[in-house]
């Protein structure tokens, strides 16, 4: 099995342990007085954590694994494209640029 899933049928078993738990009568304030059951209160909250924990912390989309140059035009020759890249240069800068 994986981590994953483990790790998820623990946490599972832990929330239905809590909620079961409580199944007492409660009042809950919420734009007036509701009395109803502590499990319902737990897992409505519960199942709205886990609705906002998946929108704050989804993946974001992954990198291509491959990246690609669309460049269809080649320089052949530096020092024609751009005369001006060499005119400062000492021979030996020169020599070291056209190693490439």
């Amino acid at each position: 099995m994986k981590p994953k899933t483990v790790i998820f049928g623990i946490i599972t078993a832990f929330v239905l342990v809590i909620l079961f738990n409580n199944k007492e009568e409660a009042s809950f304030w919420f734009f007036g007085e509701i009395r109803t059951s502590k499990l319902l209160i737990l897992g409505v909250f519960f199942i709205l954590g886990v609705i906002t924990g998946g929108i704050v912390f989804r993946r974001k989309k992954s990198h291509p694994k491959e990246y690609s140059i669309n460049n269809t035009t080649t320089p052949v020759n530096p020092e024609t494209e751009n005369p001006s890249s060499y005119t400062n240069l000492s021979e030996e800068d020169r020599k070291f640029l056209d190693r490439d």
